[in-house]
């Protein structure tokens, strides 16, 4: 199978896969959205959010260096992966112990606070299951082998709905659904562990040198992810602390369908970060790399445009489809997904400028972008909220997109002397529907 045939296979791989596992992810929202209503789905997803949140903190960055480094070096590869294992097994714990204490001290507009701090605690299990599966992961992903993330993906999902079914059929409450949460993410551990140790062969011994040179790349890349994971998730914490419950609810909907949406760019770049890594030497393959940046530029200016249509159109639809018979508590729903579609169709090409530059290894000077886009996010929150709510939080995400995208694209033109042409689409397009074609 040729190079891109192996790109366009992995992502449709995700692409199915995460049809299946949205699906079950949708059903679950309809089910909840229903059983607990507006103000208990945003305690729901205001524990979720923060596991999330310090979840990147267990990450670190060490999953894509990761996938770079493994990508780029067959014959060490398995003290590599042995030595990124222990490394996030290590950092999963940190996370875990600083959610812990955040449980503590966060400030929370809830009708039972007691209850949703007890269930934050029980979410830091979900942080160390979901960075072991993560660990397992780096393997699929490197070798081009998404297929098999994708079973230990849909398993979990399948199971999230079907434990949270039984215990809205028992009338059980909050509780054992953030549980319900922590069983499938197990069960999802133990498949991607017995897969992945299937693919490669993992050395679980520390090397000084590889470790030393792990933890040397991650750092940078594990603040730049950081910075954007609580940059995309602060506004939720942000709002459930000023707005309340409520408020998290309303913007937890359209929130759900962005982070659906923006998948299919995620998706992409996830299967060409291995390719762009082996191109990095800027001397030898820039004039590759100009053209593999152009046709991803065109693909996801298509996904983005089809997307962008289709949410202006249908968002009603959307969200009364998801709310169902509590469409009258979440009527605001619509306005807010409106305005994060703007938001989604730039975040598109975020995600080319932001995987180009990590896999180009310029994370260090990407850290500062990463940090001053999360300071305007926060304070701009901190002026909109208070005034307009969820809207407001949805408006400054826009901003926040535009603002990473010009700095990113500059970035990029000064790399590989580029500024990507609008208008090149049909070209790639027919390409792509030539199954012989190299695209990439």
């Amino acid at each position: 199978m040729e190079l891109s045939q192996k790109v366009a296979f992995n992502t449709f791989i995700q692409i199915a896969s995460k049809i299946i596992t949205v699906s079950f992810a949708l059903l679950t929202t309809i089910l909840l959205t229903g059983y607990l209503g507006k103000e208990g789905y945003g305690d729901y997803i205001y524990i979720i959010t923060l596991a999330i949140i310090f979840g990147s903190l267990a990450d670190w960055g060490t999953a894509t260096i990761g996938v770079r480094e493994v990508a780029k070096e067959k014959e060490s590869q398995g003290k590599l992966l042995g030595n990124i294992f222990i490394l996030r097994l290590g950092l999963s714990f940190l996370a875990i112990v600083l959610l812990f204490a955040f449980s503590l001290f966060l400030p929370i507009q809830t009708q039972n606070p007691l209850l949703l701090r007890k269930m934050i605690k029980i979410a830091t299990l979900i942080v160390f299951l979901v960075a072991i599966k993560a660990s397992f992961g780096i393997i699929f992903q490197s070798r081009l082998e998404m297929q098999k993330a994708a079973v230990a993906d849909i398993t979990t999902s399948l199971l999230i709905f079907f434990f949270s079914w039984y215990v809205v059929q028992k009338g059980l409450g909050l509780g054992p659904l953030v549980w319900a949460v922590v069983w499938a993410s197990g069960v999802a551990v133990v498949i991607a562990g017995i897969l992945a140790l299937k693919t490669a062969r993992y050395v679980f011994q520390i090397d000084k040198e590889i470790m030393a040179e792990l933890i040397r790349e991650s750092l940078p890349m594990g603040a730049i992810l950081l910075m954007f994971t609580m940059d995309n998730k602060i506004d939720t914490v942000m709002l459930g602390a000023i707005k309340g419950s409520g408020a998290v609810g309303i913007y937890a909907i359209p929130y759900r369908i962005y982070d659906v949406l923006i998948l299919g760019a995620a998706f992409l770049m996830n299967a060409l970060l291995p390719v762009i890594s082996q191109y990095s030497d800027l001397e030898r393959w820039k004039d590759k790399l100009r053209q593999i940046y152009q046709k991803a530029f065109d693909i996801l200016f298509l996904m983005g445009s089809a997307g962008l249509v289709f949410i202006l159109i249908f968002a009603p639809l959307l969200v009364r489809f998801l709310t169902w018979q509590r469409f009258g508590e979440f009527g605001d729903s619509v306005t807010v997904l409106r305005i994060l579609v703007l938001a989604m169709f730039i975040a598109y090409f975020n995600h080319l400028t932001g995987y180009t530059i990590v896999a180009l290894g310029r994370q260090r000077p990407y850290f500062f972008v990463a940090f001053g886009a999360l300071i305007f996010n926060v304070i701009a929150n901190l002026i909109a909220i208070p005034r307009f709510s969820y809207y407001g939080a949805a408006g400054v995400t826009v901003l926040t997109e535009g603002l990473v995208l010009m700095i990113t694209s500059i970035f990029i033109f000064r790399l590989l002397k580029i500024i990507p042409s609008p208008v090149e689409f049909p070209k790639t397009l027919v390409e792509i529907f030539k199954t012989r074609a190299k695209i990439f």
